[in-house]
């Protein structure tokens, strides 16, 4: 349930499979705290070069996607001894979370939830996110060229802290960018400046965001990117292609 980004990471470097996990959540679906602190403390030693233009924003929360109800419960699991941590309604956000992880790592974090029981391990209707994924911190709406290709570029150095050492040489390219709407329903307008003019690009859509390779940029000789349409964060990721083959495939 961490950031699929993350996630897929793992598995491309470590397992080399796509196959999900076939098993169902059930009532009480549990997973090992133990990263949690490796990765947050991997993260506080970037250096600063690599985080002027993108970085992450630790705020770990519930997003409900598909319609449904809270969990009953969040809580760590240790020998027995069970740890409730609150979830503030309606943010979903989980401020004790990092404290209670960090003071006992070799817990379990658990979620009681009824309501998705007979869904897959993998299922995204519950979502919990770390915030582990970084983004640019330009929002504006235009990118130049040499800021895409240092994001990209610093966005695979934040995901190799998150993964284990013997597997970070195996870590792909953050060599696309994702953008993602804040207005879900908003149709993607993006666009290379290009000579002076705008040239429209045509998104690949994979999830709840719009993928666009560098490449493309590179090929048009663009000298920014134009993203336009509304509130939006961008991402350097690996291809959709990666994402797909390793785990992080479209659902139902």
């Amino acid at each position: 349930m961490f950031d699929r980004a993350l996630i897929s990471a793992a598995l491309i470097a470590i397992a080399g499979s796509a196959h999900a996990e076939d098993a169902l959540r059930g009532e009480v679906f549990c997973f090992p705290a133990k990263d949690v602190p490796r990765i947050v403390t991997a993260l506080e030693t970037m250096k600063d070069s690599r985080t002027n233009i993108v970085d992450v924003d630790i705020a770990p929360r519930f997003i409900i996607k598909d319609g449904g109800v809270w969990p009953e419960r969040f809580f760590l699991r240790y020998e027995g001894k069970e740890t409730d941590i609150e979830v503030q309604k309606p943010s979903g956000s989980v401020p004790d979370f990092l404290p209670a992880v960090m003071a006992d790592a070799s817990a379990d974090i658990c979620v009681s939830d009824k309501t998705r029981a007979l869904r897959p391990k993998d299922d995204e209707g519950l979502y919990f996110e770390m915030g582990l994924s970084p983004f640019f911190h330009n929002s504006s709406g235009r990118h130049n060229i040499a800021e895409i290709f240092e994001g990209a570029k610093d966005g695979k150095s934040f995901y190799k802290k998150m993964i284990p050492a013997v597997a970070r040489p195996f870590m792909p390219a953050t060599d696309h960018l994702a953008i993602k709407y804040h207005d879900t329903k908003q149709a993607p307008i993006i666009k290379a400046a290009v000579e002076g003019k705008l040239v429209a690009l045509t998104p690949e859509a994979f999830k709840d965001f719009y993928v666009i390779p560098c490449k493309a940029l590179e090929e048009l000789g663009a000298s920014a990117l134009v993203i336009e349409g509304g509130a939006y964060r961008l991402q350097p990721i690996v291809s959709v292609k990666t994402m797909k083959r390793f785990g992080w495939g479209e659902e139902g």
